[in-house]
């Protein structure tokens, strides 16, 4: 997902997808394990999405995000 289709997600929604980000990593890992795995970028594109999640959470926490919405 791009950057500006995360910051419309709520919290929740947010925290689901880190979930579901972490279980496809999972997944793909064990996939790489038994070589399996037809697409290897997919475990970084997976992992650079959960850190973009985490930094818009980590946002939320300072609530840089509704300061930054204040000044556009």
């Amino acid at each position: 997902m791009k950057l500006y289709e995360l910051r419309q997600l709520s919290e929740t929604e947010l925290r689901d997808r880190v979930a579901e980000l972490r279980e496809e990593i999972f997944n793909l890992n064990f996939q790489k394990a038994t070589r399996q795995m037809a697409d290897a970028k997919r475990i970084s594109s997976s992992r650079r999405e959960i850190a973009r999640i985490l930094t818009l959470l980590h946002e939320d926490e300072l609530q840089i995000r509704s300061i930054q919405a204040a000044g556009d």
